[in-house]
């Protein structure tokens, strides 16, 4: 049990006799490194959670929390004659919107312009709004909307990057051609023009670049294996719907045994980047708590030096009858000590950092840059952790010179002094 003696002793040891109440040059340093490791650690890990949160809100916003999709072959989709939306709307009694998609991969020509793109196709007459490019930041002319005259050109909506690789503007036309398709085919498009109604900015890379958005009707033409019956059936690619609580949906909650399609949810969907998130910000955290690792060596280093200066101290003690595991609790206190101050003044100046940097959030480029500025999100819970890691190595680096100290003789430190 540590009593106040202890702990009297303990902070006296760390005293530097010459400057009163001041601390020793190597006390001060030990304290500074414990100080720097634990603020790079608070400091780095909360603007990653920040990343991290404002990414997942940005797949939130960007993607339908759950797809559902053929099980064997998704390109080939499914019949919405087979499979209306009361047949979802019973499934999944929980969602909150739903709505029909086709999805199909084209090449872009406009003039001498290529580009290969994502041709996403709904139905305009939706209120359901699931994708990024329905709830865009900007949005220069028009949605896509079903056109009446059967001999009106159909209409397409491009992403900002898509429109200017292709070099097209408002008003344009465009070629949208089937890779699927060789040009001795009967059925299916193997190229259709297209009238530029719209081109929406989301700062999603995945839209802006590489989306171009048609009519349900029109998307159709570029499925696999397209024939006038998959009209007639209302063949689509997928479903997809919202829920109230995406972090909380897994594939094993939807019961779709014995029909031929599968539900995928936006963890899935995003599966690689949530775990190259999670692998960066473990990354990171073992990397700086090598800062911590440094510092707790210095600590140790000190406290070595201390027990060798004051070699003479401790053997007086030690024939005062204090017993050896006393003197080991003082010098073990000691190292803790080191450690919490360092700990204490690390966690007082990341907290202020982070919170200088919530109220003046730092501004990102957003043409490099998903985030438009730097994020933060306070991690209690990981703050605990770094505190009692850190003085966890404080304490491991001050247990061999505490023991050094416990096995002084008190006959030969008072035969030196």
């Amino acid at each position: 049990m540590v009593n106040r003696h202890t702990i009297w002793l303990a902070w006296r040891n760390l005293r530097n006799p010459r400057r009163g109440f001041g601390l020793s040059v190597m006390t001060n340093v030990s304290i500074g490194g414990v100080a720097i490791g634990v603020m790079a650690l608070v400091v780095v890990l909360s603007i990653m959670g920040g990343l991290a949160r404002s990414l997942r809100q940005s797949m939130y916003e960007g993607t339908p929390h759950v797809e559902v999709q053929r099980r064997t072959d998704k390109a080939l989709g499914f019949s919405m004659q087979r499979y209306p939306l009361s047949f979802f709307k019973d499934k999944f009694p929980n969602m909150q919107a739903i709505q029909p998609y086709i999805r199909s991969d084209v090449v872009l020509k406009n003039e001498r312009h290529l580009s290969t793109a994502t041709l996403f196709a709904i139905d305009p007459d939706s209120n359901s709004k699931l994708w990024g490019f329905q709830r865009p930041l900007e949005l220069f002319g028009s949605t896509v909307k079903r056109v009446s005259s059967a001999d009106a050109q159909p209409q397409i909506m491009l992403g900002e990057g898509l429109a200017y690789q292709l070099g097209v503007e408002l008003g344009d036309t465009l070629l949208v051609l089937n890779p699927n398709r060789h040009t001795g085919s009967e059925v299916g498009a193997v190229a259709s023009a297209f009238e530029v109604v719209g081109i929406f900015a989301t700062t999603l890379f995945n839209y802006d670049e590489k989306w171009a958005v048609v009519t349900l009707a029109a998307g159709r033409k570029f499925m696999p294996d397209y024939d006038p019956s998959l009209d007639t059936e209302q063949y689509v690619s997928g479903v997809a719907m919202n829920f109230s609580n995406p972090d909380e949906l897994k594939s094993s909650m939807f019961d779709l045994a014995g029909t031929p399609l599968r539900a995928v949810t936006w963890q899935e969907n995003n599966e690689a980047v949530i775990f190259a998130l999670q692998l960066e910000r473990i990354a990171m955290g073992a990397i700086l708590l090598l800062v911590v690792l440094v510092a707790s060596f210095s600590i140790g280093s000190t406290m070595m030096m201390t027990v060798f200066y004051r070699r003479s101290q401790i053997a007086l003690l030690r024939a005062l009858g204090i017993c050896k595991r006393r003197t080991f609790q003082v010098y073990l206190v000691q190292g803790l000590l080191i450690g919490a101050v360092g700990t204490a003044l690390g966690m007082s100046f990341g907290l202020a950092a982070l919170l200088l940097l919530d109220k003046m959030p730092i501004p990102l480029p957003t043409d490099i840059y998903v985030l438009n500025a730097l994020a933060v999100r306070f991690l209690w819970q990981d703050y605990l952790l770094i505190g009692i890691l850190a003085l966890f190595l404080s304490s491991l680096s001050a247990t061999y010179p505490a023991a050094v100290a416990a096995r002084a003789s008190p006959t030969k430190g008072l035969a030196i002094a």
